[in-house]
């Protein structure tokens, strides 16, 4: 029974993985149309990758890319994740994309987040199945801030211990 769980809990997690997969790729191409009609030119890939992650008008949607490759090194690191630790990752995720609710003190990534799930159909179809995949993972009860810092610097040390 607890080899069965190990499969679904990773497989949560994998889904999970995969929608935030989807919304960085399709967050970054519309950022790159973006910059693209801005400038009136077209950015080649190479080009595009390093702006990706070196330009600091970019630096927002970073957060997310660290975000992906701290829960890929967890789903390596821990073949059988339990349940505060879904949670923990649930609320991370949740945390990330939460919109403010005090305008005008959101985050960076959230500020940008929210306006291309409302301006271009396809982050807005991608936000929809990354809700399922959170939905799926058991709710954080009472997550405290620290708490979530706390297990993200986990996840972010593990990565480091694998390089």
């Amino acid at each position: 029974m607890a080899d069965r769980q190990a499969i679904v809990a990773k497989d949560q997690l994998a889904a999970l993985a995969q929608a935030l997969k989807s919304l960085h790729r399709a967050l970054a191409e519309r950022v790159r149309r973006d910059a693209e009609a801005r400038e009136q030119t077209v950015i080649m890939p190479g080009q595009w990758l390093s702006r990706l992650t070196g330009d600091a008008q970019f630096a927002w949607l970073r957060s997310l890319s660290e975000l992906m490759v701290d829960l890929d090194v967890f789903l390596d690191a821990d073949p059988a994740p339990a349940a505060d630790d879904m949670a923990a990752i649930r609320a991370e995720v949740e945390r990330t994309i939460a919109p403010s609710t005090v305008s005008g003190t959101e985050s960076d990534f959230s500020r940008h987040y929210w306006h291309y799930v409302h301006e271009e159909p396809n982050v807005g179809a991608i936000h929809g199945e990354l809700r399922r995949a959170l939905d799926r993972l058991p709710e954080p009860a009472d997550v405290d801030e620290t708490d979530a810092l706390h297990e993200r610097h986990k996840w972010t040390a593990a990565r480091r211990q694998r390089k």
